[in-house]
């Protein structure tokens, strides 16, 4: 009976070894799929990672391209800088060099003083204020301190006329050093405050008759917008301060300057200088003055400055000291005539 159930046919051995080959083979086929599975995930991942590199290897490029091409446009925008500096300067040059010429045009008569032929009266240096038009009187209350632009046009083309002199700063400085001679016909004129009335009405008339004229110009009131809206080759800015034209002083009329701090005054001088553009001159604030704002003008770097006391300038006057002729509203001709001669 035992062996009855022991005994395996032939024809059933040979299916279980088929049903075990076949087994065989399918662990067989299963291994190569997941080695084939794996191995494709593996190249999955080798190209990801190569294509990643790539990206990133040409994202960097690109930074590094970028990179470059920053660095050229603000190399580029640093040479383009530098060159509107440069060709800024170069204008600013031209412009001095033709005002300088343009200076020398408007003085109608040449130096032709000599030892036995010069001013000797002394030199008038001309103190104005503000312009109206009798036709469009303006809305403001008028003063001795306005000059009808039709008076003043008349007083423009008599000293053109007479070939009057026009002495710079410089040659007033030398002139009261007593290193210059002046002709007899010389007058120097100045306008206080850079009001708009004198550069609406007045300035069109020294272009016009190319006389050179001082405007004082007080900084803090528009001065940067009247500096560069009224430029002109016959009209040349000057200080008259950048804060100083205000009460607080104790002598004079009593404006501020005579009792400010040396280097409060300073600053505020070399503050109008960079606004107007020139330090050539300085028209004291009301006339009001003290040795610590003589000291104060000096050290700012003026050539010259003026006050409003009356006279003429002299050799050996002191050059931050001048004095100046009140020009007033109603003066005739033959007044203005007496003043200047």
């Amino acid at each position: 009976m035992s062996r009855k159930r022991n005994y395996i046919s032939p024809k059933r051995r040979r299916y279980r070894c088929i049903r075990h080959v076949m087994l065989l083979i399918l662990i067989l086929l299963i291994a190569a799929l997941f080695g084939i599975f794996v191995r494709q995930k593996k190249t999955e991942a080798n190209a990801e990672k190569a294509e990643k590199a790539k990206f990133e290897a040409e994202a960097s490029k690109a930074d590094r391209k970028k990179e470059q091409e920053n660095a050229a446009k603000e190399q580029k925008a640093a040479k383009e800088e530098v060159a509107a500096r440069e060709e800024e300067a170069a204008k600013e040059q031209k412009a001095r060099e033709e005002a300088e010429t343009n200076n020398k045009d408007t003085q109608t008569a040449k130096n032709t003083a000599t030892e036995e032929n010069h001013k000797t009266n002394g030199l008038a240096i001309c103190m104005y204020h503000y312009v109206y038009d009798k036709n469009k009187p303006p809305k403001e209350k008028l003063n001795s301190n306005f000059i009808e632009v039709h008076a003043l046009e008349e007083e423009l083309k008599y000293l053109t006329e007479n070939n009057y002199y026009f002495p710079t700063w410089e040659e007033v400085r030398k002139y009261v050093e007593g290193d210059l001679l002046l002709p007899e016909k010389s007058v120097v004129l100045t306008f206080d405050d850079g009001a708009y009335s004198f550069l609406n009405l007045g300035v069109p008339l020294f272009e016009k008759y190319k006389v050179p004229v001082t405007s004082f110009l007080i900084g803090n009131i528009e001065g940067d917008k009247k500096v560069e809206k009224y430029a002109s080759d016959y009209m040349t800015f000057q200080s008259h301060s950048y804060n100083m034209h205000r009460g607080g002083g104790n002598i004079g009329h009593g404006g501020i300057f005579p009792v400010m701090e040396h280097d409060e005054a300073v600053a505020d001088l070399k503050k109008s200088i960079e606004i107007g553009g020139n330090g050539d001159a300085f028209a004291y604030p009301y006339g009001d003055y003290n040795d610590s704002c003589v000291q104060a003008v000096k050290d700012a770097g003026f050539m010259c400055a003026v006050t409003t006391e009356y006279g003429r300038a002299n050799p050996g006057d002191d050059p931050l000291l001048l004095p100046r002729i009140r020009m007033s509203m109603g003066q005739s001709l033959e007044s203005f005539k007496k003043l200047v001669e």
